[in-house]
């Protein structure tokens, strides 16, 4: 067994250990000390890391026989060694684990919102809510309360309880684990089975800012930053804004209201480039189905273009089937080879066969319907070939 040392102190930041196991498992070492400092990973929380003997850790986990397992790229020389655990990392993971009981208790006493999952990322933390939706008033009013905890500057408080007396617990969520319990205490507000590490006072917490919420699975996740992650948060989304009123040409503050205003006309003008396109797609289609080649008396129209929109192909496939029966063979050279190919419903031929074979010049895949089948590939040489070698199919092919 190894004796946890964070349980009563998740401030020691140096200690000494006896090494009890030291093994090597292919390219890394596995250490058991007689007592640890550094956090397993558990219970959404990532693992601490730090260094023995100046040497780095790679990972810390439970093992077996309540033992805890240190994993190193390089093997130890004593016995009895020193350690060091990265305290920025360890601080970081006390403030967001810290804020996540303080916001799982604010959900529950402002919507009744248990939390049923909780992790712990490198840049953003989340908890998951039992509930299907939530509003913003709730969001709002709980990140409210959740910050008042903050600033109040509440004693956090660890002991570990036996059965007889977890009876008397009133926790937050009731603990499944047997034996003697580790109980995290904020003062006048949160009571939680917890074996992670925490600060001694909410306000060292330093703010609990809700980022985002999502309903996943029929739950609702609440992503969240506290502490450090909050001011590095602000100054980013900061940086953000500023460049974003510096391309725009306008204050910060009045930067929200112009990036609204300016993808309403981007909308508009999408909605006229598209009437228009529309309009330049037909004329173009009567021009090439009039000075269209015919094979076996059906039209076949043919042409190669460079640069065209992605969604061009098609629109102006459509147009040439409403001019009259023919097949149609078309590609564009963009930053991909895209190659469509349309026929008229009452003309034989397999498509889908057609643009499968296509794909072996222009080095991709397609589909599509019956009538209508697109591809597109990164050989952008091959998709004259592909031209070519649809229409010499066509010859083989009874299309009248």
């Amino acid at each position: 067994m190894t004796k946890r040392l964070y349980y009563d102190d998740s401030y020691l930041k140096d200690f000494t250990a006896e090494v009890l196991i030291h093994t090597q498992i292919k390219d890394w070492f596995e250490v058991v000390l007689n007592q640890t400092a550094f956090y397993p990973i558990s219970g959404g929380q990532p693992n601490d890391l730090g260094s023995i003997e100046g040497k780095p850790l790679l990972k810390v986990m439970d093992g077996p026989n309540r033992t805890v397992i240190h994993l190193m790229k390089e093997p130890l020389e004593s016995t009895r060694v020193k350690c060091r655990v990265d305290w920025s990392r360890r601080f970081d993971h006390m403030q967001q684990h810290t804020g996540q009981h303080v916001l799982s208790q604010a959900f529950l006493e402002i919507a009744s919102a248990q939390t049923i999952g909780f992790h712990l990322s490198n840049t953003y933390s989340t908890i998951d809510l039992d509930i299907e939706a939530i509003t913003s008033d709730i969001i709002c009013s709980a990140e409210l309360l959740a910050n008042q905890i903050v600033y109040e500057n509440r004693r956090v408080e660890t002991q570990m309880v036996s059965p007889e007396e977890m009876t008397k617990v009133n926790l937050r969520k009731e603990s499944t684990r047997e034996g003697i319990v580790r109980v995290v205490t904020i003062d006048r507000f949160d009571i939680s089975a917890c074996g992670g590490t925490h600060v001694r006072k909410t306000g060292e917490i330093g703010g609990i800012f809700i980022q985002k919420i999502e309903r996943v699975r029929q739950r609702i996740r609440v992503e969240f930053v506290c502490g450090r992650r909050s001011l590095q948060s602000y100054r980013r989304h900061l940086e953000d804004l500023d460049r974003i009123a510096k391309n725009l040409s306008s204050a910060r503050q009045d930067a929200p209201d112009r990036v609204v205003k300016q993808l309403q006309e981007i909308q508009q003008m999408r909605k006229s480039l598209h009437e228009r396109n529309g309009k330049l797609a037909k004329l173009l289609a009567e021009d090439l189905y009039r000075k269209a080649s015919s094979n076996q008396g059906t039209k076949i129209v043919k042409q190669l273009f460079s640069g065209e929109a992605p969604g061009f192909l098609k629109t102006l496939a459509l147009q040439l089937l409403e001019q009259g029966p023919c097949w149609i063979l078309l590609g564009n050279l963009g930053k991909q080879a895209q190659l469509l190919l349309a026929k008229s419903e009452s003309l034989p031929g397999d498509l889908p066969l057609l643009v499968k074979e296509c794909g072996r010049f222009i080095s991709g895949t397609g589909g599509g319907t019956a009538t209508l089948v697109q591809a597109g590939g990164t050989n952008l040489e091959g998709l004259p070939q592909a031209l070519e070698w649809v229409e010499s199919q066509l010859a083989t092919i009874r299309l009248t």
